[in-house]
């Protein structure tokens, strides 16, 4: 839910006089089904629920009854092209109990799922929705390969009323009306489904006024807050049935929201350890990009990166600042990872993670591939015991330990504490990179101990304290802030 260019108040606040007169003009037939779901780099979503994960729920009330429930954002836009029919199928295919679909309505009066007021972010032109007639924006697609990396399919741009058939009637839905002024036109396309009330949540912005007429209908309606408006929560709360709340809220604040004893969701639930901290609060409710790695998520032994689409987990670190800009590049034809950019930053291979069991080998190969930086290091945080981004150097808030290679030709072993380097325990030097020369590293594991082979040369050891070694993510790091791109490749990973 992370806000569009245009800032939500600026259409939210529109009130139900507004939507009241709001019409849907008769559309234009069907546009053509959307492309078949292609093979991902992970592994496909299983149609039957997981050991460890109920059945779907059949409506809102069983959804709201569990201690636990997950809501796939965008239909779970870190692995599918957001809000498009694919995301959807895909997303509730991997275990979301409901999804969310956002809606704009074109200058014609055809209602669309697309987040954005503009088109310019997912289909590249700058132009509002609102200003774009059915026709024009049907000739559009989605077009996500920034993110999701260079192969991803383009997606047709769907209507409303198509993705609700298409879904079929046991679907749960959290809708929201982006533009603020549809509020009518889309409880009507919503009382014409199979047991609406039962499987239509309305969502929308806390202070915004479209809540009543949803209510009138019999819907429940979730309301959520911006960290900002969090202080009215006494004023809006008992307006809505679910309360949402950010994950970048406080602790204390979280606290407070559930302390209205509604439930309460969480938005936008990424990684594991924000799983934790958010259930420890007593959320139940997880709003949800990342689904195939968080309720689907079955660990590869390798990297995806010949694909050229990214695996389900795997993000770059400075996600919530940047957005799609921080993503790395896919380089196909190297089968590897790029990263570039003048900070230091890590990504994170959720991909790779076996949370029950313990690394015991790691390869990885690190390359320059078109210059050396004149100083500064690559290398890899391996058995971390999370997956939270922050850190030193953006490596992550966890404990582990790191390998760094230095264009000086120096390697080092440390521990990496709570997301604190700590002080190399062994160092050892190897040839100085050159620009193109691809170093081979492998990291052999077991209850204390690390041996580093660097081109299948034994190249330093180290003992180091058990709590080190014990975790399951990895993390690849650029470690300077000067614009060379460092490669990687060839991960693969042996866990027991």
């Amino acid at each position: 839910m992370t806000p569009s260019p245009i800032s939500r108040r600026g259409f939210l606040i529109v009130g139900l006089s507004t939507a009241l007169l709001a019409g849907c003009t008769a559309v234009p037939g069907p546009k053509p089904t959307p492309n078949a779901i292609p093979p991902s780099p992970s592994p496909s979503p299983s149609p039957t629920p997981t050991p460890s994960r109920p059945p779907a729920p059949s409506s809102v009330a069983e959804l709201l009854a569990r201690p636990r429930f997950y809501v796939g954002h965008r239909g779970s836009g870190d692995n599918w092209p957001e809000h498009t029919l694919t995301a959807y199928r895909n997303a509730s295919l991997a275990g979301a109990d409901a999804i969310e679909i956002s809606v704009c309505s074109t200058s014609d009066g055809v209602l669309v799922c697309h987040h954005d007021l503009s088109a310019e972010r997912v289909l590249g032109v700058d132009k509002k929705i609102g200003d774009m007639t059915w026709s024009e924006v049907s000739a559009l697609e989605v077009d996500a390969r920034s993110w999701l990396g260079v192969n991803t399919p383009l997606e047709p741009v769907s209507r409303l009323e198509d993705v609700l058939r298409e879904l079929g009637p046991e679907v749960l839905v959290f809708i929201e009306d982006k533009q603020g002024t549809n509020t009518m036109p889309i409880l009507d396309i919503l009382d014409a489904q199979a047991r609406p009330t039962d499987r239509f949540v309305w969502k929308q912005w806390a202070p915004a006024a479209q809540v009543r007429a949803a209510k009138e209908r019999g819907y429940r309606a979730w309301g959520y807050f911006d960290d900002e408006q969090l202080d009215r929560l006494d004023e809006f709360a008992a307006t809505f049935d679910i309360l949402g709340v950010p994950t970048s809220a406080s602790d204390e604040m979280i606290r407070k929201v559930v302390g209205t004893g509604l439930p309460v969701m969480c938005w936008e639930v990424r990684f594991h350890d924000q799983v934790q901290r958010l259930a420890g609060l007593g959320v139940r409710g997880m709003m949800c990009s990342n689904i195939a790695y968080l309720v689907d998520g079955r660990p590869a032994d390798r990297d995806a990166f010949a694909t050229g689409r990214r695996a389900a987990g795997d993000l770059p670190s400075a996600i919530d600042t940047l957005g799609w800009s921080s993503q790395p590049v896919l380089v196909p034809s190297r089968q590897s990872l790029r990263i570039q950019g003048a900070s230091a930053t890590s990504y994170l291979m959720g991909s790779l993670a076996a949370p029950d069991k313990r690394i015991r080998r790691l390869d990885a190969t690190i390359v320059w591939p078109d210059a050396v930086p004149p100083k500064g290091s690559a290398g890899v945080v391996f058995a971390l015991s999370g997956d939270a981004p922050g850190g030193q150097g953006e490596r992550g808030d966890a404990t582990g330990c790191q390998l760094t290679f230095d264009v000086d030709g120096t390697i080092e072993i440390a521990p990496y504490e709570r997301g604190v380097t700590g002080s190399p325990v062994s160092t050892g030097k190897v040839e100085v990179p050159t620009a193109g020369s691809a170093v081979r590293v492998r990291i052999d594991l077991d209850d204390d101990h690390v041996r580093v082979t660097v081109a299948d040369r034994t190249a330093l050891e180290a003992v180091l304290a058990g709590a080190a070694l014990r975790g399951t993510w990895v993390r690849l790091f650029k470690d300077y802030k000067t614009d060379q791109a460092v490669e990687f490749s060839g991960l693969r990973v042996v866990s027991g």
